[in-house]
């Protein structure tokens, strides 16, 4: 409700409690004007004992103050202010302002998908073995080139266990070394050093068609399965 509307009905009843108990009929006619300032005006003319009396109110109301004045025959002329009072609550909301965080992005360094290691399309030459990758082409064909230099098998055999000792290899790899001992027995005792170094000896398995002494082979087949 308006100020104004606030006003208009409180004059409303203030007169027609004077005029209630003065024993007067009224006749009211109001007029309000809400634009710019707000105001009303009510004129009251009543029939009472005492002959006709008229009564003139004016009503304004602006912001949070409302003005009531009241003139007529008899009556004392009255003022009644009422100042409202609204309670404005503004929420502050707190900025805060963060300095960014730096967040440590850890590289991981992964392998190639595809590594060379002088054999071709070798699906070992990426896989693992106690933490190392097999030798890589240009290590493995530095092995090879020094392995047939070595005229004796024995000889051949010795440099292949040292070097073995510090290198892994493929399953390919493996199979190339052994084609390099024609001895069966030399070829099966380079294949037990060699073989803890194989990173995946479980390829490796078909070679034991390498030895034409089947029992040769079931000893390699026994060697490449505790692996």
């Amino acid at each position: 409700m308006t100020p104004l509307a606030r006003a208009v009905i409180a004059a409303s009843v203030f007169v027609a409690s004077v005029a209630s108990a003065q024993d007067v009929e009224m006749n009211m006619n109001v007029q309000v004007d809400d634009q710019d300032l707000p105001s009303a005006n009510i004129q009251m003319k009543g029939t009472g004992p005492g002959g006709e009396e008229g009564v003139d109110m004016n009503v304004q109301a602006g912001g949070a103050r409302m003005q009531i004045k009241v003139q007529g025959n008899g009556m004392k002329s009255e003022t009644s202010e009422r100042t409202e009072k609204k309670e404005h609550r503004e929420r502050r909301q707190e900025v805060r302002h963060e300095e960014p965080r730096v967040v440590h992005v850890k590289t991981v360094t992964s392998e190639p998908a595809f590594r060379d290691c002088g054999t071709g399309e070798d699906s070992g030459c990426t896989m693992k073995r106690d933490g190392q990758l097999a030798m890589d082409a240009e290590t493995f064909r530095g092995i090879m080139k020094s392995l047939k230099a070595v005229g004796n098998e024995l000889t051949r055999e010795d440099m292949a266990e040292k070097m073995f000792k510090r290198n892994y290899l493929t399953a390919k790899q493996f199979g190339l070394v052994l084609d390099l001992f024609e001895n069966e027995l030399t070829r099966l005792d380079v294949a037990k050093n060699a073989a803890p170094h194989v990173v995946n000896p479980q390829h490796a398995l078909g070679f034991s068609s390498k030895w034409d002494n089947s029992l040769n082979g079931e000893d390699y087949v026994e060697i490449m399965s505790a692996q």
